[in-house]
Order: structure tokens, then sequence, then C-alpha cells
């Protein structure tokens, strides 16, 4: 399964909850064009390139794994953006993917939504 499968699966069996986290709005990659004007959090999951590697007698014994996730709220958003954002951090964090950055709320001058972008990573081990 790939990083952004991974924590898609993850995120959408859970989004009940997950305070502010609706599991149709949870999307790999892009947003669903029918979506762009939801005056809800939309959850975008996309990968980042990996990290290095764990080696154990010469060989591949892990995977360091990076995704990040945007959250968008429209302009008008009356949730608690922190609490979504830590609630999801909590909980992936309980599933051992750490977050390792914030970018900060930002407002786009293209749709006039909020963003943020949290960026994660994980040990995948070989089976």
């Amino acid at each position: 399964m790939t990083p952004t499968a991974k924590v898609v699966s993850l995120l959408s069996s859970n989004a009940k909850s997950l305070p502010g986290i609706n599991e149709d709005l949870i999307y790999a990659f892009g947003i669903d064009k029918n979506d762009d004007d939801s005056d809800s959090c939309i959850v975008v999951v996309s990968e980042i390139p990996a990290g290095s590697h764990e080696f154990g007698n010469n060989s591949v014994i892990g995977t360091y794994r990076r995704i990040q996730i945007d959250f968008y709220y429209p302009r008008n958003y009356t949730g608690d953006m922190d609490l979504t954002e830590k609630s999801v951090e909590s909980f992936l964090r309980a599933n051992k993917i750490r977050c390792y950055s914030d970018a900060g709320h930002v407002m786009t001058p293209d749709t006039q939504n909020i963003i943020n972008t949290l960026k994660f990573n994980y040990l995948e081990t070989e089976e």
C-alpha cells in the first residue's frame, strides 16, 4: 500500500472520531471539483520523496516514508481549525506517523481558502 493510500485509509476509517473531518472530503493527491465550494474542511493527502533506509546485515529492513496533509478551509469556516489539525496529528502519532513540520495557516490568493500543510514521516519496515 502506498504511503498516501495508508494515510487516507486510516483517516477515512476513523473520520467520525476526528473533529472537523468528513470522510467524504478526504482525498488522495487532489480535490474533486464538485467539492471546491464546500463549507467544510477538505483534507488532501500526498507523498513527499522517501527518506533514507534502515539496514541490517547489509539488507534494507525499512524505509522512511513521508507524506503531507493539506487542510483546506473556506474563508467563512466556523469550526476549530487547531482542534481538527491537532486531533489528526495526535491520531497519526498513535499510529507511529509523526509530524515534523507545520506550515501555519495562510490564505490562498486565488480561492481565498485558508490552508495549512502538515508534513509527517514514518518507518515502513520490510516484511
